[in-house]
């Protein structure tokens, strides 16, 4: 045994990988690693067969919030970037003040949700986490993305997925998918499948404030009164995995690209407040199913779009093989 050992530790990596700092996320580990994939109703044929992850990953447990954000654009001033007011967020609990150059939260925003972000803005943000909120132009530029891919224009040349090595990402949509609306024991312990709303239910949730009803998606009052409805507002409407705000908040940006492949970027969840797809459908704005996907442009801030940070799970390194050899070994040796 001392012989297998000695081989595994030489084959082991010098040191371990460290975890990504957390940064406020809250990070939940997604595992059922190699789930199956979703195989229900698809009446629009986006998310058939999607949702399978044959690795473990960590998604934040709620969207981007206001004070993280500000920090963001902050950083961009520091790096040498003039504040471009045309593409901050359309709603966030802050602005910009021009007394002293810089963005700012409003007493009591902190936790209030973003929306009204691009793509290309998600994907600069997980290069400033990647690169460990350096605010230079560099750590801006690549680390997750390469901006250098992002051109002005249709077809868009953006980058498909995020380059190897990434800390911090965009979700892809089986990884949305799959943090939002699988479960690893729907049918008991063990037995996984997809429930249809993202409340871990098969029941549309029902609109409503805070305490009164279970997303603020389809509230009937106007879109920036829903907006001032801070995340974390509806601690019981849960992911299987315990996510919250995967309805209201924003609708979530997603790495997949619509079917054309060159011209839309997926987002999913429903946004806050009484946006609705179908106008002569009431009850359409409220709908979280699992099928429903809307998609935009990747150079578009879209009014009712944010982001939730995906990042890796931190691999064991010599320290935690020694333990499970340890471990091993002294089980062989009791069961002698």
């Amino acid at each position: 045994m001392k012989r297998l050992a000695l081989l595994a530790l030489a084959a082991a990596p010098a040191s371990a990988q460290p975890a990504p700092p957390d940064y406020g996320f809250n990070f939940i580990t997604i595992g059922d690693v190699g789930n199956p994939g979703y195989t229900g109703p698809d009446p629009d044929g986006h998310v058939f067969e999607h949702g399978s992850v044959g690795y473990e990953y960590r998604i934040a447990r709620t969207e981007v919030t206001t004070a993280q954000y500000v920090e963001f654009l902050n950083g961009q001033i520091d790096a040498g970037l003039k504040p471009n007011l045309a593409f901050a967020p359309l709603y966030m609990g802050g602005g910009f003040d021009f007394g002293n150059g810089r963005w700012v939260v409003s007493p009591g925003g902190d936790r209030l949700p973003i929306a009204g972000v691009s793509w290309r803005s998600a994907a600069i943000f997980m290069n400033w986490l990647h690169n460990g909120k350096v605010n230079t132009i560099e750590a801006l530029s690549s680390g997750a993305y390469d901006v250098s891919t992002f051109n002005s224009s249709s077809p868009y040349t953006d980058q498909s997925t995020r380059s190897p090595g990434a800390k911090y990402w965009i979700p892809s949509l089986d990884e949305w998918m799959k943090a939002a609306h699988y479960d690893p024991d729907r049918y008991g312990p063990g037995e996984g499948g997809w429930w249809n709303f993202n409340n871990s239910s098969d029941t549309m949730p029902v609109p409503g404030l805070p305490g009164e009803g279970d997303t603020s998606a389809g509230l009937q009052i106007a879109d920036d009164l829903a907006f001032a409805i801070p995340l974390e507002s509806y601690p019981e409407t849960t992911t299987p995995w315990g996510l919250l705000d995967t309805s209201g908040g924003g609708g979530e940006w997603t790495e997949d690209w619509r079917r054309d492949g060159v011209v839309y970027r997926v987002w999913q969840g429903n946004a806050a407040g009484r946006t609705t797809w179908n106008p002569l459908d009431p009850f359409s704005h409220s709908i979280d199913e699992i099928w429903r996907i809307g998609a935009e442009r990747p150079n578009f801030p879209f009014a009712l779009t944010t982001f939730r940070v995906a990042s890796l799970v931190p691999m064991p390194g010599v320290g935690s093989l020694l333990i499970v050899l340890f471990a091993t070994t002294n089980t062989r040796r009791r069961s002698r």
